[in-house]
């Protein structure tokens, strides 16, 4: 034991009145697969210098796609997605259980092409919570388990919606990203701020 140390950085969490807490994700979902992804950004070590308790939650550095790679977006139906996570496992090995169910409306024949493609590939995704923030469904250790199901609905006025339910081990709750998303050859979306930007002319998604 005299050789064991570990670094605390437990802190207060103030919840200030009047905060507002939106519910939900919004509406466009991001995804890659594995397979077009070089190199994942990392979480950030309890051991580094000047980490607060809060950045353990956010991810370091940017995605660096294979060439020519970037990231599809599926828009969702209007307040019916969800994320959760909660803390599964062994005394010793316990990790994060990171959950979403993304509602598509419809069965077209994208939607359908797509869960046939999902069903038994590793995809990652990225969602947004309401206050803008965007998180991680997917990393380099374990894989992401896409499982659609569809409902054609009963009523005249009822609804025909697609869910995807995607599953993932992590050793962190649904991380925050803060880097690029690359979106085109030409452009990418700033995680940080939800900006679509234009590279710079040197610069490619990769």
């Amino acid at each position: 034991m005299g050789n064991c140390s570990t670094k605390s950085l437990y802190d207060s969490i103030e919840a200030c009145p009047g905060k507002k807490s939106l519910p939900g994700i919004r509406r466009r979902l991001y995804y890659i697969p594995k397979a077009d992804i070089a190199l994942f950004p990392k979480l950030k070590s309890a051991e580094g210098q000047e980490v607060q308790m809060k950045d353990l939650a956010v991810l370091d550095g940017d995605f660096t796609l294979l060439e020519n790679k970037v990231w599809k977006f599926i828009d969702l139906k209007d307040e019916a997605s969800n994320a959760t996570f909660e803390g599964v496992g062994e005394e010793g090995s316990k990790v994060f259980n990171n959950q979403a169910n993304a509602i598509v409306v419809g069965m077209s024949d994208e939607v359908k092409g797509f869960a046939r493609q999902a069903l038994n590939d590793d995809i990652v995704y990225l969602f947004q919570q309401r206050d803008g923030k965007f998180c991680l469904l997917g990393n380099e250790m374990f894989k992401t388990h896409t499982t659609p199901s569809g409902d054609t609905g009963t009523e005249p006025t009822g609804a025909i919606t697609t869910t995807f339910a995607i599953q993932v081990y992590d050793e962190c709750a649904v991380p925050t990203y803060v880097g690029k998303i690359a979106i085109s050859a030409t452009k990418y979306i700033d995680a940080s701020d939800g900006t679509e930007q234009p590279y710079p002319q040197e610069q490619t998604p990769g």
